[in-house]
Formats: C-alpha cells, structure tokens, sequence
C-alpha cells in the first residue's frame, strides 16, 4: 500500500456527523461508541485525532502499512494523516471513542518538547494497554460526558466537556510519558527534532507577540531560511505558519475570554497598530477582531 496516496478517503469530524454516528459534537470535539461492522474498503487517511477505547472483544487495522491489534483495555490512538486500511472488528467489539478535530488540536495543544516526543512515541506505538485503575478511570470520565450528553444545556458546557476530554487524553500521556525517550543524541534527525523543540519552546513563551521568523532564528543562533526549513522537515509546517498560529492563538484567547478592548488585545500582542491587527486577524479567522468577539459571545449564549 502506497501511504502517501492522495486517493485515500479523508475522515474528519463532518465526515461522521454525516453518518449519523456521533452522541455529542461542537464542531471541535467528537464522541461516539459504534465503529461500523463492515471492512473498510481501500484506505482512509484522519484529518483529526482520534481515541478509540476497546472494551470488549477486538478490533485490527493497517497503520501505514504496519498492522496493529487492539483487545479489550487497550486504546489505540489515530494520528491526522495517517493512513488507515484493512480494518476489522470481532462480532463481539464494543468500544468507546473520542476525536479531536485537527484544527482544534493545533489551537489548543502547547506544541513543546514533551508533546513532540509523545507523538512521535505514539506514531510508532499507537496501540496502548490501560492497567486496571486507568481502565477504570476512563470508564469514569466516559460515564461522566454521558451524563453530560444527556443534559447539553447549562452554562460552560463546551468548556465542561472540552476538560473532561483533555482529562481523559492526559490519563493517556501519563501512561505513555515514561517510555517515551526524550533523547538529545546525535544525528540530523533527531537534531533537527530538537531544534524545532526548542523553536517551539521560544512560541509558548512568547504566546504570539513575537512574529519575526529573524528573530526566532537569531535566538536559536541559525539563520531564518534553516529555521524553516527545519520546521517544514519535521512538521510539514514553515516556522512562519507556526509564528502565526501561535498569535491566532493568542487573539482567540483574548477575543473570547477577556474583556480587554480591541487596541488593548492588538498592544499587549505588540501589533504596530489597530489596523494592522484588524487585517491580521481577518486574514487568519476571516472576520474582524470586533465581528469575532460577538460571534464567540452567540455561542456562549447560545449554550445557555
């Protein structure tokens, strides 16, 4: 099988909605128990992170070529652009299964050098035993979104079962984390895995003010076209689309849960001026800073 084919079916969030399958969704996250019964036919490739926890019986799929099994108490953990074909599930399969829409995962996750090593961990190993208690303790937060599920109104909803997910992911990373090797040996590789880590550290401590790819560069002592070209090895992404993915970010933040004006957001982020910020922010989220704000402001209220 060719795991770069482009002919591969795209899964995503819309793509299970318009199946019918989901018991919750926002638009970010997704929660639903059934996988369908019949065998995928060709390959399908994620656009979205996705958990699927195996509570009775087993499932099997191709993993980029690789065939990997899960049996009851195991999760496996798909990646976005993996490429997924082969799959099966015994008559007897239930499972209980959590996905994360890629855009969300890009805006939310703090890209650092530990949640690196723990996908690149997981790119390799997706399959992962949970021992009793952790079985236990995902069985509790799923009962909990249940619950939840079952009464979708009510202020903080989203943000209610948007913890409880991450909650349940951090359970997972907490098993993975101590046989992840966070390795600083030599090789281009891996030295170019720990430059874009170190890159990565700079955006989280910047948290989107600093949006200069030379600036980056000339802390991390290389010059701004290795810099991306580093970036776009490791992640598929320049250190550009990176810079200004971190200050979207930031501007989502702000715009959605503060009360700070308009030229207060476009300062503290050390934009030269209002304007500059307005076009910013339209380019990146498609509507202005102002037009934004009042759209997040109708969703919370319409989670009421």
């Amino acid at each position: 099988m060719d795991i770069n084919n482009n002919s591969a079916q795209k899964i995503d969030l819309d793509y299970i909605l318009e199946r019918g399958v989901a018991d919750y969704s926002d638009g970010d996250i997704v929660i639903f128990e059934h996988l369908g019964g019949k065998s995928v036919d060709g390959s399908v490739k994620l656009d979205m992170i996705m958990m699927v926890y195996c509570v009775k019986g087993r499932m099997q799929c191709d993993v980029n070529g690789k065939t990997y099994t899960a049996k009851a108490g195991e999760v496996m953990i798909g990646l976005p652009n993996n490429v997924y074909s082969n799959y099966m599930i015994s008559p007897d399969f239930e499972s209980r299964i959590f996905g994360l829409s890629y855009a969300a995962a890009e805006r939310n996750m703090r890209i650092n050098r530990d949640v690196l090593d723990l996908i690149g961990y997981v790119a390799t190993n997706p399959v992962i035993s949970l021992d009793n208690e952790r079985q236990a303790l995902i069985t509790k937060y799923y009962s909990i979104i249940a619950h939840k599920i079952k009464s979708p109104h009510g202020y903080f909803h989203k943000e209610i079962m948007h913890s409880l997910f991450q909650c349940a992911m951090y359970e997972l990373f907490a098993i993975i984390a101590p046989h992840v090797q966070y390795s600083h040996d030599g090789g281009e590789t891996k030295q170019a895995n720990l430059l874009f880590r170190k890159f990565a550290d700079l955006l989280s401590a910047n948290e989107g003010k600093v949006r200069s790819v030379k600036r980056y560069a000339d802390e991390l002592c290389i010059t701004p076209k290795y810099l991306s070209f580093v970036s776009k090895t490791v992640t598929g992404k320049t250190a550009l689309e990176w810079i200004h993915q971190s200050t979207v970010k930031s501007i989502e933040r702000y715009l959605s849960h503060s009360n700070m004006s308009i030229k207060e957001i476009a300062d503290i982020l050390e934009f030269p001026n209002l304007s500059f910020f307005g076009k910013f922010t339209k380019s990146h989220l498609g509507v202005s800073p102002t037009e934004y704000r009042r759209q997040q402001s109708m969703k919370k209220k319409n989670n009421l």
